[in-house]
C-alpha cells in the first residue's frame, strides 16, 4: 500500500501533478476539476505558510510602491485563484484529448494584433515571442499551433510524466519542444529560428536569469542586474520579436500581441520584454504567478519595508482585524 505523500515536501508544481490529481483531470468535468483544484490548493498553502506569507507580502510590496495601493483580502484570494487556475490549465492541457482542447480554444480564443504575426510569417523568416508566467500562458503554444503556425517552445518541465506526455502532443502539431535543462539549448533554439519557425521563450525566472556583470534592471521600481541570455539570443538571431501575453478574460482568453523589436536595431531586448511585461502585471496582478520567486529576488527590500510599517503601526489595538500575509 502506499504512503500518503508528504505535502509538506512538495513544490506546488508537483503536488498538483500527483498521479491521483491527474486521474481527476483525465475524468472530470472543467467546472468540477477547477472547484476541485481551488479547495486543493488551499489546503496546500495553509500547510506551507512560509510561501503563502512570501506571496501575500511581495503582492502588498509591489503594489504599494508602483501603484500606492493596499491589497486587500480579494485581491489575495484572487492572485491565489489565479495560480490555481495556471495548474487548471497546465493538467488539462497535458492530459486532456487535444481534440476537445481544441475545441475549448475555438470557441473562447481570441488573438489582438494577430497581424504582427502574419506579416513575420509571409517572410518566411522566424521571429522569438517572448511570454510570461502570466494568464493561460499554458494554452498559448497550442493557440498558435491550431492557428498554423509552426512553432518552437523552450521549457521546463517539473515531472517526468508531464514531459511524455507533452512530447507527444508537441509531435501532432509539429511542435519542436526544447528542454531547458538540457544542453545546448540556445544552439537548439537558434537553429529553430533559422528553419522559420516562432520561438517561445519566457522572460520572467528570476532564479534562471544569468546576470549581465555591467547591466541592470528595474524590476518593481528596483535595480537588479539585468539577464543576459535574451540579449545573446536576439543579437545572434537578428530576427523580429514579439512579446504574447494570453490574458483571462471573463468567458475565454485574449492573446494580446505587441511588437518589441524589428531584428534591425542593437537594443537590449530584455530591458525592453521585461518592462513590456512589469506593465501588463501592474494592470492584472492577479493572473501572475511569480510572486514567490519575485519575493526572493525583492527579498532585502521587502523587509526593510515591513519592519517599517510595523514600526509605523500604533500601539492602540484595532476594533477590526486586518488581514495578515499569514490570513491568520
Amino acid at each position: 500500500m502506499r504512503g500518503i505523500p508528504n505535502v509538506a515536501g512538495l513544490g506546488l508544481s508537483q503536488f498538483f501533478q500527483l498521479s491521483f490529481n491527474v486521474k481527476l483531470a483525465r475524468l472530470l468535468p472543467f467546472t468540477c476539476l477547477r472547484i476541485y483544484l481551488y479547495l486543493l490548493g488551499f489546503f496546500y498553502f495553509s500547510l506551507k505558510r512560509a510561501d503563502r506569507k512570501k506571496i501575500v507580502l511581495c503582492l502588498n510590496y509591489v503594489l504599494k510602491l508602483n501603484l500606492k495601493k493596499h491589497t486587500s483580502y480579494l485581491d489575495s484570494i484572487k492572485t491565489f485563484l489565479g495560480v490555481f487556475d495556471h495548474y487548471f490549465e497546465k493538467l488539462v492541457m497535458a492530459h486532456r484529448p487535444l481534440s476537445e482542447m481544441i475545441d475549448f480554444l475555438r470557441l473562447r480564443l481570441h488573438i489582438k494584433n494577430k497581424g504582427y504575426l502574419d506579416k513575420i510569417t509571409k517572410t518566411g523568416k522566424g521571429c522569438i515571442f517572448v511570454t510570461g508566467h502570466f494568464g493561460a500562458v499554458e494554452f498559448l503554444p497550442l493557440s498558435l499551433a491550431m492557428n498554423g503556425y509552426k512553432i518552437a517552445l523552450i521549457c521546463r518541465f517539473k515531472t517526468k510524466k508531464l514531459k511524455e506526455e507533452l512530447i507527444k502532443r508537441a509531435k501532432k502539431f509539429d511542435v519542436i519542444l526544447i528542454d531547458a535543462n538540457e544542453p545546448k539549448v540556445l544552439f537548439r533554439a537558434l537553429r529553430a529560428i533559422k528553419s522559420g519557425r516562432i520561438l517561445i521563450t519566457e522572460c520572467d525566472e528570476f532564479s534562471e536569469w544569468r546576470p549581465h556583470p555591467d547591466k541592470r534592471i528595474s524590476v518593481f521600481s528596483h535595480t537588479v542586474p539585468q539577464d543576459k541570455t535574451l540579449d545573446f539570443l536576439y543579437r545572434r538571431a537578428k530576427v523580429p520579436v514579439l512579446m504574447g501575453l494570453m490574458r483571462r478574460e471573463k468567458g475565454g482568453f485574449t492573446l494580446c500581441i505587441d511588437s518589441l523589436e524589428d531584428g534591425g536595431k542593437d537594443e537590449s531586448l530584455a530591458a525592453r520584454a521585461w518592462n513590456k511585461l512589469e506593465d501588463y502585471i501592474l494592470n492584472y496582478p492577479q493572473q501572475w504567478y511569480q510572486w514567490k520567486d519575485a519575493a526572493t529576488a525583492l527579498s532585502e527590500h521587502i523587509v526593510q519595508d515591513n519592519k517599517k510599517d510595523k514600526q509605523e503601526v500604533p500601539l492602540i489595538p484595532s476594533e477590526r482585524p486586518v488581514l495578515s500575509a499569514d490570513f491568520s
